[in-house]
């Protein structure tokens, strides 16, 4: 996220708070208000509370509905199935709201960051969603899950382009889009600090890979850089 769009007087929205880092982050430096939701139980009775947040006990996605989420012993809860017959796996019924259900029920009108992690289930979610809806929000930050469900690559690649083509700028901070963000070019940044943004992500992790390429190389883990890089 780019911080100085942030206030005590914004909204800032997380979809996927698990045990609340992210919200409670938010709510410590900017004093602000966070509407959250978590589906799992267990972290959601985890979760600091905070006369600032308004936190939810629901899924949102694609729909309205009532859903069964699986529970895994290694990896965090989805909607998806499970990747190999060895996942352990158990589930649990939640409520499933729309992020346009949600803005009803919480009386949120403009959104000034919008966190969506919620493990696969973002497909949906953007495809049910109007331009008019997006257009509303300043900025998404979005975990991507086609790292593990590959089948989702296409979907990922349109929902990138619809976000361009909607008027936001498309800063992709990862090589397998796990952190992408999405900043509305009505914040007012500007193409030529979003081609610096660009070029430092870039640059950046291809001056990181060399820095421990040389490290391994002259460092007691010789021999093993193939293997990490």
């Amino acid at each position: 996220m780019l911080s100085r769009f942030l206030n005590s007087n914004s909204v800032v929205m997380d979809l996927g708070a698990n045990q609340g880092e992210f919200l409670q982050a938010i709510i410590q430096r900017f004093r602000c208000n966070v509407i959250a939701v978590e589906p799992v139980k267990a972290l959601f009775e985890e979760i600091p509370r905070n006369p600032l947040l308004q936190l939810l006990p629901i899924a949102v996605g694609g729909k309205n509905q009532s859903i069964e989420i699986n529970i895994y012993g290694t990896r965090c809860a989805s909607i998806l199935g499970a990747k190999s017959s060895q996942e352990f796996q158990t589930t649990q019924t939640v409520e499933m709201v729309t992020l346009a259900e949600l803005r009803r029920r919480t009386g949120t009108n403009r959104i000034d960051l919008l966190k969506i992690d919620i493990e696969g289930a973002e497909i949906d979610l953007f495809d049910s969603c109007s331009d008019q809806e997006l257009q509303t929000v300043m900025q998404i930050t979005v975990e991507f899950h086609e790292f593990l469900y590959p089948e989702q690559a296409p979907a990922v690649k349109r929902i990138i382009e619809r976000l361009d083509r909607i008027g936001f700028w498309v800063l992709p901070f990862s090589l397998d889009n796990t952190n992408v963000l999405f900043v509305n070019r009505a914040t007012g940044l500007g193409a030529a600090e979003v081609a610096v943004l660009r070029s430092f992500v870039r640059y950046g992790k291809g001056i990181a890979r060399r820095v421990r390429r040389t490290l391994t190389e002259q460092g007691p883990f010789k021999g093993e850089t193939a293997r990490r890089s």
